[in-house]
């Protein structure tokens, strides 16, 4: 186990960071099944929350259901009961009627067969009258069901008929080579023909959905009309229906010759092509299909977003039923009021349990497929798309490089309950972002892989930072565990007495300082290199807390601990803590512009300042002893120190130390807080400068900030963003501006309760 933490400790955040952001790409270039499978759960899981929505008014399911098998008999019904379904659907002035079913083989009629060969045996005789002949060939057509149908069909004009493929090998080898010629014969009528491919690309390069087999309608049938669909559809790997293929091609294995007889439409398609009176068109390159589009004269073309196989995903609106179904039964009867089916598409499809033309959805198990069909047709016609975006897998990458970087700055600066919880929070951000995505864009994108390379940090980040704080631990203790503040021994060389332990309570300013993402930059440099920068800046910072009548208290690691107003009493210690830390910020931009040249880390420092009464005095033991300042208003300076993070800030004080400071001291209001560990509440403040270092575009950006932060505590949302927006417009990215601007737009999202009292409630120290 030792062994294990020395090699652990070897590497560092970004090691470990770029082996789980390489991990995780590798994953998902790869997409194995078990992510796909947490994919297509989180898509159920945001189809869920959208809820069920209202389909358009083009769409009726003239429904094969349990009242209407109860009242016509055991499915599959005689022909010349759909041949007079047909004849009611035209009277109802259906605009398309689409057929969900196939009638694949010849109806056997006993009354048929028995006057066919009644004919036969009269003919062989030779003992048939023209007027018998006659007689007999009526009965014939009012008995041949099959005929029915496709007078029917055909008088309709109106009919799209439905097939469907087998796409295994395995599947077809019952058809004779005959069968397979005679069903392809049957839909070639209704191939695609406004295909446009690149120069040089050939369809069986391209990646379509190869059909092995088809099973039409019978022929007699099938020439009633050449408009003909599929109604397959291709199932995910758990077995649910997301997407459909909008178009397939037929492989060569009969001999019809061109590559464009093998390319065909399902019956949603077709049955829009029929409802528009508009073409189809593909665009194809040797990357696949690139544009789908119904070409409307007068009209904007209907462009459907496909992926490279010509797949439409398919955004469900909801349960079973959510389009108006309508019994067989019913129409036969006419119980159903004209305007429910006049111009419409109507699809007659199964939805009785028992005919077991169910599918898996995203909304139920049981679903019917002629629904499916009807969602397809919705979707197209009111251009209501779910697609994966082109920039879908940049996104994917920057979400788990954010998420990556976001965790190891946490295992860096913060505690592991706060790292924790800042998982929880990014994981909570990447839901809401891919849910709001498919909610209000409808657009998909990957939730699984930025959520769990999250998880892995936090894991990762963890193990190694327990490792490792122990070793950091005991080299800042021995580089500056001895370092004394000058001001102290000053005061013991003149007070031998103040070498007693104890201490007094005094009202002071309390100084907290801390270099901005330390722990990475010490990562980068060598121990002479750290001890470099570390000295020069501790140096130069400590000069000018003394030059200002500060007291240095400690030094931890890259941290200041100082104090104003003690051992010497200074009346206006709040205002000189306010001019040093603005001299030290001026002074470490100076440092950068000369580390920069040296190639140096750019060294940024946070400052807290909080005023208030303080125990000061020496702490320890009669051997070991250090002049320190102890109490709440101390432990308050040290939270507005890390308080910074949150606003973007780097110099930030409290409301008992603005109210010290004189006009010649510009600040800006920043919020209402309550720290960790105390109940009443605070207002924080952001140094500025000095009032004549102040430019007049920043103390109008200060006006209108301040607006905003009234705004908002109004709950008045949208004022207050323009309020920020006006600010930022005089100093672009200000980041409290920014911040405020997130709160804001989030509380437009999701209002905060009525409770609500405009303070923020601080989770880490």
């Amino acid at each position: 186990m030792r062994k294990f933490l020395h090699i652990f400790i070897s590497i560092n955040y970004l090691t470990i960071g770029l082996f789980l952001f390489l991990s995780f790409t590798l994953l998902y270039s790869i997409q194995p099944d078990f992510m796909k499978r947490l994919e297509f759960l989180s898509q159920d899981f945001r189809f869920t929350l959208a809820g069920e929505r209202t389909p358009g008014n083009d769409v009726a399911i003239i429904s094969i259901d349990e009242k209407s098998i109860d009242s016509l008999g055991r499915w599959p019904w005689p022909r010349k009961t759909m041949a007079e379904l047909v004849d009611a659907l035209s009277a109802y002035k259906a605009k398309v009627i689409a057929f969900d079913i196939v009638f694949s083989s010849p109806e056997e009629d006993s009354a048929f067969k028995h006057l066919n060969a009644l004919q036969q045996e009269l003919k062989s005789i030779k003992a048939s009258s023209p007027e018998v002949s006659k007689l007999i060939q009526q009965h014939l057509m009012h008995t041949d069901n099959d005929e029915l149908l496709k007078t029917a069909l055909k008088h309709s004009h109106r009919a799209v008929l439905g097939y469907f493929f087998y796409f295994s090998d395995e599947e077809t080898k019952h058809l004779r080579k005959d069968e397979l010629e005679q069903f392809l014969q049957n839909i070639t009528r209704s191939k695609y023909s406004g295909v446009k491919k690149a120069a040089g690309v050939s369809l069986y390069d391209v990646p379509l959905l190869k059909a092995y087999a088809v099973e039409s309608n019978i022929k007699k049938i099938s020439s009633a009309t050449k408009r003909a669909g599929y109604f397959n559809f291709v199932p995910e790997i758990d077995g649910s229906v997301r997407k459909v293929p909008l178009i397939v091609q037929y492989q060569n294995r009969v001999e019809i010759k061109g590559e464009q007889d093998y390319l065909f439409a399902p019956l949603s398609v077709i049955a829009i092509r029929k409802y528009l009176k508009a073409p189809i068109l593909f665009t194809i390159s040797e990357k696949g299909v690139e544009k789908v589009a119904f070409s409307q004269i007068g009209k904007p073309p209907i462009i459907i977003p496909t992926d490279a196989s010509g797949n439409l995903t398919i955004n469900y609106l909801g349960p079973r039923k959510t389009f108006p179904h309508y019994s067989v039964v019913d129409i036969l009867k006419k119980r159903i009021s004209k305007e429910k089916i006049k111009g419409k598409i109507v699809l007659i499809g199964p939805t009785a349990t028992a005919i077991e033309d169910l599918r898996v959805t995203p909304f139920e198990k049981n679903f019917p497929g002629v629904e499916i069909h009807a969602t397809i047709i919705d979707n197209i016609l009111r251009g209501d798309f779910l697609q994966v975006p082109e920039w879908e897998p940049l996104y994917t990458y920057g979400m788990i490089l954010l998420s990556l970087i976001i965790m190891g700055v946490s295992a860096i600066f913060f505690s592991p309950l706060l790292e924790i919880t800042i998982a929880m929070s990014i994981i909570f951000a990447l839901a809401e972002s891919a849910i709001q995505l498919f909610i209000q864009q409808q657009l998909i994108v990957s939730m699984v892989y930025p959520i769990f390379s999250t998880i892995s940090a936090s894991l990762f980040f963890t193990l190694y930072r327990v490792a490792k704080e122990e070793k950091e631990k005991q080299f800042f203790h021995n580089a500056f565990g001895q370092y004394l503040s000058p001001a102290v021994i000053d005061e013991i060389v003149k007070h031998p007495e103040m070498l007693s332990l104890g201490g007094e309570r005094k009202v002071l300013t309390a100084f907290f300082s801390d270099v901005q993402g330390f722990s990475t930059i010490s990562e980068n440099l060598s121990p002479e290199e750290l001890v470099d920068i570390l000295n020069d800046y501790l140096s130069r910072m400590t000069n000018i807390l003394l030059k200002h009548g500060g007291t240095v208290d400690k030094y931890e690691g890259d941290a200041i601990i100082a104090f104003f107003g003690a051992p010497i009493h200074i009346e206006d210690h709040a205002e000189r803590a306010c001019l040093a830390s603005l001299e030290m910020q001026k002074e470490l931009e100076k440092m950068r512009i000369a580390w920069k040249k040296e190639g140096k880390p750019q060294l940024k420092a946070r400052i807290g300042l909080n005023t208030g009464p303080m125990v000061v005095g020496n702490m320890g033991s009669t051997t070991r002893m250090d002049y320190t300042i102890m109490g709440d208003s101390v432990n308050l300076a040290s939270r507005l120190e890390g308080v910074n993070k949150q606003y973007g800030t780097f110099t930030m004080i409290s409301e008992y130390t603005k109210a010290l400071l004189s006009e010649e001291i510009i600040t800006r209001k920043l919020d209402i807080i309550r720290v960790v560990g105390k109940n009443e509440p605070v207002t924080i403040y952001e140094v500025i400068g000095e009032k004549k270092d102040v430019s007049e575009e920043v103390m109008a950006m200060i006006k209108h900030f301040h607006q905003g932060i009234e705004a908002y505590s109004k709950r008045e949302w949208n004022e207050a963003l323009s309020c920020f927006a006006n600010a930022l417009e005089l100093v672009p990215n200000d980041p409290p501006s920014l911040c405020y601007q997130e709160r804001c737009k989030a509380f437009l999202f999701s209002a905060p309760p009525d409770e609500w009292d405009g303070i923020y409630e601080m989770t880490s120290k």
